[in-house]
């Protein structure tokens, strides 16, 4: 039994202070910092190292790749280093620690990266699931987008995935529209800027589902909300440059923090518009005796599931998380088209006999098989996300190859490998029939398509927790890829060949990437064939 003791000498000009800890064998007289400062501070490093040590114990002492530097106490150094050079990183990871997990240090905290190998063993452990929070800074006003909604995946799963077939036509119909308006009918060459020009195509087809037809061409929502995302991921990179314990305090004196929430407001005020309107027609019908109007669209279906959500969040995460991921993938197909211009005719083919057959319809875009081999090969090359599965450990678990993962843990699965010859043959070329040949291979048939996913192939994610959208992507990509194949011609403009970078985990396209494009008559109808 430890007994302890103070003892305080008395107070004069010569006096000295003592502690004095009684442990049975005698009394042993330790001086106070006022006396001997150095014999604290080095026990306070000691102590320090020891907590340090009872931390990475529970971490399972698994290897960090990107160890901080004494000195840089607010981890600056580490957060620039991690969003400039996080491919570096990851193989680094992976060419220490083969075929192990390992942790890499990121501005959201630590999280341990799992080797491919592995994949299929976390992506279907009971005791790792979806995080149930967003990012921390939605926390924080005007950050609310970037929380976790609960109710999108049951969303998107109960309404938008099942009616699927029903929505070709109005996407085919607002896919002429916006195209017409962007890229208009000029028959001479055009350069475009594709962030600047493929985007609000993308968007204003989305947004047909998303808040129906009156919505999508709602020049007032297209940009209050398109303007919310302009300045959104560079506010949260400008915040996120900042340590931890100084966020909840200085977003509130960032002028892009004030900004980013005056841009929130402004889609608030612009959507309430079309939520009034709603309302006016509800109760006139009621009024009246009538059924209640129905409207086949998210801003509908989010105010049945949770009437007290707030419908601009939602709408703008669904900006966010749809719009831009898709506009990512439409640009990256349509450049690596341009990149290898002897497909073109082949995709063409394929359409006019496709659609000439069936229609333009949910059905035929299945059979556009060529067409489906493309931009899953294109996502292969440069996916929007370097960890598409980020899940929460809920209790320690062991892998087969005995680490360790810890409760509380963040887990990751880089797809890096996708660009690795133990998966793909020459992997560095884009290969447009890939996975059309991967759908002839007997056992690999579902493995090929888009909707797909697996180990080897991670642009939609994997597991029960991969994208409920992709399938409504996938639809939305290939109905513009009908109308740009058959109605416009394109090519890079010159210069320098287009290289995508990394900002942390996103890979984003060369920004400084220009197309020439101009209309061509087409073979088929399509407003005709969708109808």
């Amino acid at each position: 039994m430890l007994v302890i003791s103070l003892r305080f000498d008395s107070l004069n000009s010569s006096m000295s202070f003592y502690e004095q800890f009684e442990l049975g064998l005698g009394n042993i007289s330790i001086p106070l910092p006022v006396e001997h400062p150095f014999v604290y501070l080095v026990a306070a490093f000691l102590f320090g190292v020891a907590l340090c040590s009872l931390g990475n114990d529970r971490k399972g002492n698994l290897p960090l790749v990107n160890p901080g530097q004494l000195l840089d106490v607010s981890d600056q150094k580490r957060i620039t280093e991690f969003k400039k050079n996080s491919i570096e990183l990851l193989l680094k990871g992976k060419a220490l620690y083969p075929n192990q997990p390992f942790r890499i240090f990121t501005p959201g905290g630590e999280m341990v990266s799992v080797p491919a190998n592995l994949i299929d063993e976390v992506r279907s452990h009971p005791d790792v699931t979806f995080p149930n929070k967003g990012s921390p800074l939605s926390r924080y006003r005007g950050f609310e987008p970037f929380g976790n909604n609960k109710n999108l995946p049951h969303m998107i799963n109960k309404y938008i995935t099942r009616i699927l077939g029903k929505l070709t036509g109005a996407l085919s119909e607002e896919a002429g529209l916006a195209l017409n308006k962007t890229f208009l009918d000029d028959p001479e060459w055009r350069e475009i800027v594709p962030i600047q020009s493929i985007l609000p195509v993308v968007t204003q087809v989305s947004t047909r589902v998303f808040m129906g037809e009156e919505g999508c061409r709602d020049d007032r929502w297209l940009q209050a909300s398109g303007a919310y995302a302009e300045v959104a991921f560079h506010t949260v990179a400008e915040l996120q440059s900042w340590p931890k314990f100084l966020r909840p305090y200085v977003h509130w004196y960032m002028p892009s923090c004030n900004t980013l929430r005056a841009r929130l407001d402004d889609a608030r005020n612009a959507i309430q518009v079309h939520i009034d309107q709603r309302n006016v027609m509800k109760a006139a019908a009621i009024a009246k005796g009538e059924p209640l109007p129905k409207f086949e669209d998210a801003l509908e279906w989010a105010a049945i599931e949770d009437p007290n959500h707030d419908p601009a969040i939602l709408q703008i995460l669904l900006s966010l998380v749809a719009i831009h991921t898709t506009t990512d993938l439409l640009t990256e197909v349509m450049m690596r088209i341009a990149q290898n211009p002897e497909i073109v005719t082949a995709l063409r083919e394929e359409v006019i006999q496709v659609l000439k057959a069936e229609g333009l319809k949910k059905t035929a875009l299945y059979e556009l098989k060529l067409m489906d081999s493309v931009v899953k090969e294109a996502q292969r090359m440069k996916p929007i996300l370097l960890t598409p599965m980020r899940r929460s450990v809920t209790q320690d678990f062991k892998l087969s190859n005995g680490t360790v993962i810890r409760k509380g843990q963040m887990v990751v699965t880089d797809s890096t490998h996708m660009w690795d010859s133990e998966y793909y043959e020459d992997p560095d070329k884009f290969d447009g029939y890939r996975f059309l040949r991967m759908r002839q291979v007997p056992g690999k048939e579902n493995q090929g398509q888009l909707v797909s996913t697996s180990a080897e192939h991670l642009g939609f994610g994997h597991g029960q927790f991969a994208c409920p959208g992709r399938f409504f992507a996938a639809n939305e990509i290939k109905v513009l890829l009908c109308h740009l194949l058959l109605k416009y011609e394109w090519k890079l403009a010159p210069g320098p060949d287009p290289k995508a970078t990394c900002n942390g985990f996103f890979m984003v396209g060369d920004q400084s990437t220009k197309f020439l494009i101009r209309r061509r008559k087409e073979e088929l109808d399509l407003a005709s064939l969708a109808a």
